[in-house]
């Protein structure tokens, strides 16, 4: 199962967001032990990288580029060129980055889009979901229940 995650999702993660982070934390352990590929877009690196350095300061680039390192333990990073910007440019959406990751989804082939603002993508024909559905979803559908694991304890990251 291929899972093309937002920004807003790997988000609630890296930054442990309340009352998202139970859900995206076995998401990104599925990503790690391949249960699932998740997948983010390469634009989507550069957008961390300036979140995570709280809006480009040096000072945190060093952290920043160690949480990105840990996170590529999970996610695939798909290359886009310019037929996704092209898409992009043509498209009818209104959010550029949001039409960006959906152009990547269907580029990449992905059988999912996993988001918190699923009325964004409302012009998607790939599927979306969020975080607690895909769950719900899987334990439904494949009938697994994933529990939570303390992800330091595979070395992926210090939750503390």
């Amino acid at each position: 199962m291929r899972l093309m995650l937002d920004t807003n999702v790997v988000l609630d993660f890296m930054l442990t967001r309340e009352p998202y982070y139970p859900d995206t934390r076995i998401l990104m352990l599925l990503g790690y032990i391949n249960e699932v590929e998740l997948w983010i877009s390469s634009a989507q690196i550069n957008d961390l990288f300036y979140i995570l350095t709280k809006g480009g300061k040096s000072a945190f680039n060093e952290d920043a580029k160690q949480s990105l390192k840990r996170l590529r333990q999970c996610v695939n990073v798909y290359r886009t060129g310019e037929l996704e910007i092209d898409a992009v440019l043509d498209s009818a959406w209104l959010d550029l980055e949001d039409s960006y990751l959906y152009q990547s989804a269907l580029s990449m082939k992905a059988d999912y889009i996993i988001t918190r603002n699923q009325r964004d993508f409302a012009l998607s024909s790939i599927k979306v979901f969020d975080t607690a559905e895909l769950l719900a979803y899987l334990r439904e559908h494949a009938g697994t229940t994933y529990a939570e694991i303390d992800l330091a304890t595979v070395g992926l990251y210090d939750t503390n």
